[in-house]
């Protein structure tokens, strides 16, 4: 009974931090899901380390998975989502007993670093060996560049620029503020009451805009990934089955090769374009 309610209340604190999750698929997949994942851990009396050993584990067998299409690429897929699902677990169980640690999230980090390094080559290596050429080395390196360009991006303005522009002589930076404050200062100042009709249709549009953001984020990070090469793999035994077709994971993961290059434009545009990078690294000149 204790048990029941030591889960209740750490389900509740965990729903508490939902609207922080970074994206529609951690949100909505990985925190209800990890939560069950987290009770049998508990009654098993296993704490965070077990599930970063496991993750570790599940992540790595699952990448090597890879390697053997289409089931390998499945059941590969499957493992990877669970790996994702332990990363909630650790945490979960961290928090839960008050343990957590800088030392915990470097250890999940590398965690991280090791099975999605190892993610895309062995995909590589079991296309390349069911079909021949050069194509699913350039594929998947393309995924992969995508992969980690989105998680630069993302962490660049807060992680690196910063240090680097504290580590700038000052009177390069005073210039930089100077110069900024010339760039925007003036049309801040200024304030327009906009039409109602008009106020409402720019929320509505942006409303949109983040709804697709958000699915365009969730639909191309790591984890999104894994998802969409589950379903690939499965349409690719499907169409086996049923057609004696092969080559529709092949056709798919280039599909997504091919969206993910365009977003590799889309973002590279937007990023070198807007000015919010700007305005967040003005306050730490």
């Amino acid at each position: 009974m204790d048990l029941e309610k030591d889960f209740q209340r750490l389900c509740e604190a965990e729903m508490a931090l939902r609207g922080e999750r970074g994206d529609f698929f951690s949100r909505w997949f990985g925190l209800p899901f990890s939560l069950r994942i987290t009770r049998i851990f508990l009654r098993l009396g296993l704490n965070e380390n077990h599930a970063s050993v496991a993750m570790f584990l599940v992540g790595i067998t699952g990448a090597l998975l890879l390697i053997f299409p289409p089931w390998g690429v499945l059941v590969g897929a499957l493992l990877l989502l669970l790996h994702h699902l332990l990363d909630y677990v650790d945490g979960q169980l961290a928090r839960h007993h008050g343990r957590s640690s800088v030392r915990g999230a470097v250890i999940d980090r590398w965690n991280h670093f090791m099975v999605e390094g190892m993610t895309f080559p062995c995909l590589a290596l079991g296309l390349y060996l069911q079909n021949g050429g050069a194509w699913p080395w350039l594929v998947v390196w393309v995924l992969y560049l995508w992969n980690r360009f989105r998680v630069l991006l993302a962490q660049l303005p807060a992680n690196i620029l910063s240090d680097e522009l504290t580590g700038y002589p000052e009177l390069e930076r005073s210039m930089m503020r100077r110069n900024l404050l010339a760039r925007y200062g003036a049309c801040e100042s200024v304030t327009t009451e906009p039409h109602q009709s008009r106020q409402k249709s720019a929320r509505n549009t942006k409303s949109w805009r983040r709804l697709a953001s958000s699915m365009r984020t969730a639909s191309t990070s790591y984890n999104g990934f894994t998802v969409l090469l589950a379903l690939f793999a499965l349409a690719d035994l499907m169409m086996r089955a049923s057609f004696a077709v092969t080559g529709t994971l092949e056709v798919m993961v280039c599909l997504l090769a091919v969206y993910a290059a365009l977003n590799l434009l889309d973002y590279s545009w937007t990023y070198l374009r807007t000015d919010r990078i700007e305005r967040d690294l003005a306050s730490r000149l």
